[in-house]
């Protein structure tokens, strides 16, 4: 059975899935605050600790929207590395012309960031933030251009369905997605390319792991 690690800061159950063993793994020693670039890095850090002992896993997921680490497992990992907040934006896409994104207010700076580079500013109808999961709707209202909507942070599917039936809209929660695209990926044979993302030239996984848990 294919196995995916999936790396997430959120409290929910992962993804089921009848064909994959999906393990949930959180990061240690991230930083409390995470509403803000200089403690992006720590995090990153965090995210890369927590994945790049793989061994054993098909596929690993960056389950959260902020895609912390992301980059840097690809560099250390032969095997796909999904980044659960790109991966979204991008899929959004496929669904309607202008995405719109519902973050927790800790991810509301580090989303807005994403969208500029990842060169999505023109298809993006904005960021909102929502505290609280009865906050949703309101949320949803301030992206009124916006024909698909992306969630970002503590959310889960019910949460995701629930907005689906209460705006008609087709919604993105970007854990599952990235879970189900690992299995797409595999099926289809395909990988991060090593040009995009080489591998270290001393991998230093040790120092790596000690600096996450001397922050834990």
């Amino acid at each position: 059975m294919t196995r995916i690690l999936v790396i997430s800061n959120t409290h929910h159950a992962a993804p089921a899935d009848p064909e994959a063993e999906i393990v949930l793994r959180a990061p240690a020693g991230l930083p409390a605050d995470l509403d803000g670039p200089a403690h992006w890095p720590l995090a990153d850090l965090s995210y890369l600790a927590a994945g790049q002992d793989a061994e054993g896993f098909d596929a690993v997921c960056v389950g959260d929207a902020e895609d912390f680490g992301a980059n840097a497992l690809r560099s250390v990992l032969d095997v796909p590395v999904i980044g659960a907040g790109r991966s979204a934006m991008l899929y959004a896409l496929t669904l309607g012309a202008r995405f719109g994104v519902i973050a927790r207010p800790a991810a509301t700076h580090r989303m807005k960031r994403q969208v500029q580079e990842f060169g999505l500013a023109a298809q993006c109808a904005g960021v909102a933030f929502a505290p609280e999961a009865s906050n949703l709707t309101n949320a949803a209202g301030q992206l009124s251009d916006a024909d698909v909507l992306v969630l970002a942070g503590s959310f889960d599917e019910a949460e995701a369905q629930a907005l689906r039936d209460a705006t008609g809209l087709p919604v993105i929660e970007p854990l599952a997605l990235s879970v189900r695209l690992a299995a797409g990926f595999l099926a289809l044979g395909l990988c991060h390319s090593a040009r995009s993302y080489p591998a270290p030239g001393v991998p230093k996984p040790d120092m790596i792991a000690a600096l996450a848990v001397a922050r834990g």
